[in-house]
């Protein structure tokens, strides 16, 4: 098997190239409880945690709820009468019962109202949090009920996106320090509002949520997972040898060449204008042009462009300029939530939404071949039965990802022994 792709790697190789270290590693951090719950304090408590795009928003009173679970948190997202995002923790403050749910109060809910109604007791508040209809005013000692009101949540928003901070003092530092600038100004002008059609797929697996983020941080794997639907096989030399990997702070990135459009394996992918990574059909031009921090080599061809932003959350780019997002969600040290949302421009004609639909169920094909490894890869890691692992050259952001977090658990065990002395 020949390489289907020109090579880019440096002369030293990734691994030297980033400075990285290149003994075996062990993945401790994936079985072991105790490491979890240190992760919870020192990466997810801290971080910027992204909870959904501004523009499933649109219209005042329109909201939706995010649960993550690593914090114990529910919050609630709402575009209020001024048309401004609000950002509130999914909590009455009456009696500390989930504000918004339906059948389910563990499940997330979306839907359009004037106020949110507390089922309990029946109070109401607005969509600025502030309360709308107190029942029974005149049995409130002192007054206490007027002064209900929903807690805010600290959120800002980047190119639509919108991240929440969950630390109980504020965040430690704004989005844009969380993200460098390399990020916060890097996908300036790029315009993400034009794939307004969304598909949205979640699933759970018995697996760490590192697990999913590594096997997404390399196509050493493809040949051999992928082997269909994109008809490789796995052999001596690499066959989709990486353009690009960066490393910016604690976010990662990597950049792939693109099949090319005239490219299909089998007649059903020509007759519906689709492949595994997208439709085939012409895209609007200011979609096909990658913004610069997501294209730094200038690669004409590409094909994928990958952001890895820590801790949790993917934004990745296919050719010819349609996006989605990855966030694995922590259950608990052996659970995770995996979830995709798919933007692409809303179809013209029906061969445009055959397209679509075709490579979506291709591609998802795809990302069930890597989720059904989690869980072999889970109880492999369990049986202790290898305690180091090698990582070849392919693999450098899956060592870099996990250096980083033995260093944030390392960095907040000392402070937190600091505090404790």
């Amino acid at each position: 098997m020949t390489q289907i792709f020109k090579s880019n790697r440096p002369e030293e190789g990734w691994t030297k190239k980033f400075k990285l270290d290149r003994a075996l590693i062990s993945f401790e951090d994936m079985i072991s409880e105790d490491f979890f719950e240190l992760e919870r304090e020192a990466i997810f408590r801290p971080s910027w945690l992204y909870v959904g795009r501004a523009d499933r928003i649109k219209q005042p009173g329109q909201y939706f709820t995010k649960e993550i679970e690593v914090l114990k948190q529910s919050v609630l997202v709402v575009r209020n009468k001024d048309e401004q995002v609000r950002v509130f923790h999914n909590v009455c403050p009456h009696r500390g019962n989930k504000l918004m749910w339906n059948r389910d109060a563990s499940k997330e809910v979306s839907g359009q109202c004037v106020n949110f109604f507390c089922k309990f007791h029946g109070i109401q508040f607005d969509t600025d949090g502030n309360l709308a209809v107190l029942t029974e005013r005149d049995a409130w000692l002192d007054g206490q009920g007027d002064q209900l009101k929903l807690a805010e949540v600290p959120f800002e928003i980047w190119n639509g996106f919108i991240f929440v901070n969950l630390h109980p003092d504020g965040p430690k530092e704004t989005l844009r320090e969380f993200l460098g600038d390399y990020y916060w100004t890097g996908f300036d002008g790029y315009p993400f509002e034009k794939c307004s059609q969304r598909y949205f797929v979640r699933c759970n697996s018995n697996a760490n949520w590192k697990a999913m983020i590594d096997g997404f941080s390399e196509t050493y794997h493809a040949p051999t997972t992928h082997a269909l639907p994109y008809n490789v096989e796995p052999g001596e030399v690499s066959v989709f040898p990486e353009e690009h990997y960066g490393i910016n702070g604690r976010h990662r990135m990597m950049v792939y060449q693109s099949f090319g459009n005239d490219v299909y394996n089998f007649d059903y992918e020509r007759a519906t204008l689709a492949f595994g990574t997208g439709p085939r059909y012409p895209f609007p031009e200011e979609l096909t042009k990658l913004p610069p921090a997501a294209n730094p080599t200038g690669l004409e061809n590409w094909g994928n462009s990958s952001h890895k932003f820590w801790p949790n959350f993917f934004i990745q780019f296919y050719n010819p300029g349609w996006f989605l997002t990855y966030a694995m969600w922590p259950l608990s040290y052996n659970e995770m939530r995996f979830e995709i949302e798919i933007f692409m421009p809303p179809p013209e004609d029906f061969t445009q939404l055959l397209s679509q639909q075709a490579s979506l169920y291709m591609f998802m094909d795809a990302a069930i071949q890597d989720f059904s490894l989690l869980e072999a890869t889970q109880l492999g890691l369990e049986s202790n039965a290898i305690r180091e692992y090698p990582l070849c050259d392919h693999e450098v952001l899956v060592r870099s990802f996990h250096e980083n977090i033995h260093e944030v658990v390392e960095d907040y065990k000392r402070k937190l022994n600091g505090r404790n002395a």
